[in-house]
């Protein structure tokens, strides 16, 4: 009889306790470029939730840049987090949070170019049929993201509120609002 091969992402090609400790922890990944001021408020975010022992429930990463990777970061995970500087209209500094793929979501659309837009990305696995736990995005209005270290004014403000909101998820306390200034 010949060998069948397995699907990618198939849950037999990993042990089982990897697969348990996955499927019990949300991905956070904080993305964004620490050296373009309030383009890196995801990194902050992440780097804030690390020091806040948010990692007995959820794995919390760092990306320079969102693209296809973060399919494999989701892979088996209960939720996925991205927090981001999100260009939504809102006055700098606001918080705002929704669920990817929701019919009226916004795209993620960074402030800088990022690789790829998180639409693409959803569309991509769709049409693959990767199938992704429920996704989360926090993002912050930039007010500045020119070059340089540092966040501006506004998004350091809004660096608590943002990490409450992921924390707030992560331990499932989400509220249920769509588009929601945090």
């Amino acid at each position: 009889m010949p060998a069948v091969p397995l699907k990618r992402g198939s849950s037999s090609q990993r042990p089982k306790e990897s697969r348990e400790r996955a499927r019990s922890k949300c991905v956070v990944v904080g993305v964004g470029n620490p050296l373009m001021k309030d383009d890196g408020i995801g990194i902050a975010v992440a780097r804030a939730l690390r020091r806040l022992s948010v990692g007995r429930n959820a794995v919390v990463m760092e990306r320079q840049a969102l693209d296809v990777s973060i399919l494999d970061l989701a892979e088996g995970a209960s939720k996925l987090i991205i927090v981001d500087a999100v260009k939504y209209g809102r006055p700098p500094g606001s918080v705002i949070k929704f669920r990817a793929g929701e019919r009226r979501a916004p795209i993620l659309r960074a402030p800088l170019s990022h690789e790829q837009d998180l639409g693409d990305i959803l569309a991509l696995a769709r049409k693959v049929g990767v199938r992704l736990p429920p996704i989360v995005v926090v993002g912050v209005e930039p007010a500045d993201c020119t070059s340089g270290e540092g966040l501006s004014e506004l998004a350091a403000k809004a660096l608590p509120r943002a990490v409450r909101e992921v924390e707030g998820e992560v331990i499932g306390r989400a509220s249920r609002g769509r588009g929601r200034a945090a």
